[in-house]
Formats: structure tokens, C-alpha cells, sequence
């Protein structure tokens, strides 16, 4: 367990080393990397047959995508702003544009065009649905809702194992990521951060314990043959039914750091 969490640890950190850039650093937050995705790609890529290197390639380029995406997620909408955060906007779109093309460049150095057209159906359906999600109304049926949120946060993982052949863990990587999402609208609902929501407090809860025990059960069949992996996502599961910090925070919180 301990080698896998410093492999972790070696991958956010060169993925943090990806995203610096001193003007982006001195002007915008850093970037949020989930290490639960992280952890999740770690998994997928252990039953490829690939040199170490290129399999962290692999993993950064993807991670970067999903950083990118999340960045432009963080664009403001709103007219009525100063103009210190209208430069922050504007700041925010170019940063996504600057990891987008971080990307590129990492694939461009693996040669793997195929993997590029992968990526990019992945993005393509992402934006898709995240209007979609945006532009839903009362009327709309709430499993169509769930399958847009589904799709913008499973897509890329999706499209990844799609492309080594590895439906297991596709399977894995939707369960596991449905069920985080709505674990946290969950818990915003609960908490009074989220004003309006187009589920219900039961709806949450129902779909919260199917997808739990869904990924449990994928978990338990075996097909993830690292057993620190498979044990560390069962953990990180368990860990989000009770909104515990990730990985790598709470080992710092624990470390006093």
C-alpha cells in the first residue's frame, strides 16, 4: 500500500509540474487534481503491458484533460463583473486553452494518433452533456439528468478503456465516478450549499447505495489483479460514503504538514 500512495503522490506532483507556469501561478488558483481519477487511471493502466514510462505518459495526458475541463468549468458566466475579474476570467479560459494544449504535446511525444481521436470523442461528448446539464428544466426525466452527469464525469475512462480493451474497468470507472458525484451532491444537499437541486433527498440516497454496492461488487469480482489497488479504491469508496479528506490530504493532515 505504501509504494502504491508514494506512486501517487509522484504522479499528482508531476502532473503539478505539467501545470506551472509562473504567470498562471501568480495570477490563478492552482488547479485541483482528483486522486481519485488519478487512482482510477493508475488502475486501468496497471493491466496494460507498457514500459512504466510511457504508462505515465499515458496517465498525465489524461489527467491533464480532465484539469483542462475543469478549468473552463471555472469560467463565470456573469456580465456584472469589475474588471480585476473580468481579467480573471479571461485569465481562467486561457489557462484551460494552455492545459489543452499541455496534452497534445504529451501525445504528440508518444505518437499514438488513435489515442488523440480517443481523447477527443471523449471532450467532445463531455461538453455535449455539461449544456445539457445546463440547460435541464423541471420537466426533465431524472435518469436523463443522471446520464449527463454520468457521461461528463466518466467519459474520458470510458473512452480510455475503450481503447486498451478493457470493459471491466470501464464498468469500474462509471460506478466508481457516478457514485462520488452524486455522493457530494448529496452531501452539499444535506449541508445547505446548493440552493436547489433537481433530485430529491430519497432520489440521492437510492441512487448513493445503488452505485456503492454496484462498485463493491464490481470490486469484489477480482478483475483488478492488484490487490493494493483494488484495496486502496475499496478504502477511498468507503472514505467518500463519509466525505474523509483524499489521500494525499489527509496523509499531510495526519503528518501535521
Amino acid at each position: 500500500m505504501h509504494d502504491l500512495e508514494v506512486h501517487l503522490i509522484k504522479l499528482k506532483t508531476a502532473v503539478e509540474e505539467k501545470l506551472e507556469h509562473p504567470f498562471l501561478v501568480k495570477h490563478l488558483p492552482s488547479p485541483k487534481i482528483d486522486e481519485d481519477k488519478l487512482l482510477l487511471l493508475c488502475a486501468i493502466f496497471d493491466e496494460i503491458d507498457l514500459s512504466d514510462e510511457i504508462k505515465k505518459s499515458y496517465i498525465l495526458t489524461a489527467m491533464l484533460v480532465q484539469i483542462a475541463l475543469d478549468t473552463h468549468d471555472d469560467v463565470t458566466t456573469s456580465n456584472n463583473l469589475n474588471s480585476e475579474e473580468f481579467v480573471r476570467r479571461q485569465l481562467t479560459v486561457l489557462a484551460g486553452d494552455y492545459f489543452s494544449g499541455l496534452y497534445y504535446l504529451l501525445l504528440s511525444e508518444v505518437k499514438d494518433i488513435k489515442m488523440v481521436r480517443t481523447l477527443a470523442m471523449a471532450i467532445k461528448e463531455i461538453n455535449e452533456h455539461k449544456i445539457r446539464l445546463y440547460q435541464y428544466d423541471d420537466n426533465e426525466k431524472l435518469q436523463s439528468i443522471v446520464e449527463s452527469i454520468q457521461i461528463v464525469e466518466t467519459s474520458l475512462f470510458q473512452h480510455v478503456a475503450d481503447h486498451f480493451k478493457l470493459t471491466s474497468h470501464k464498468a469500474l470507472s462509471i460506478d466508481f465516478l457516478t457514485y462520488k458525484r452524486l455522493s457530494h451532491e448529496k452531501f452539499q444537499y444535506v449541508n445547505g450549499k446548493i440552493k436547489e437541486s433537481p433530485f430529491s433527498m430519497s432520489f440521492l440516497t437510492d441512487a448513493c447505495n445503488m452505485y456503492f454496492e454496484k462498485t463493491i461488487s464490481l470490486l469484489d469480482t477480482g478483475f483488478v489483479k492488484a490487490p493494493v489497488i483494488r484495496d486502496l479504491l475499496l478504502d477511498r469508496l468507503h472514505s467518500i460514503r463519509f466525505h474523509d479528506p483524499l489521500l494525499h490530504e489527509k496523509k499531510t493532515v495526519e503528518e501535521g504538514l
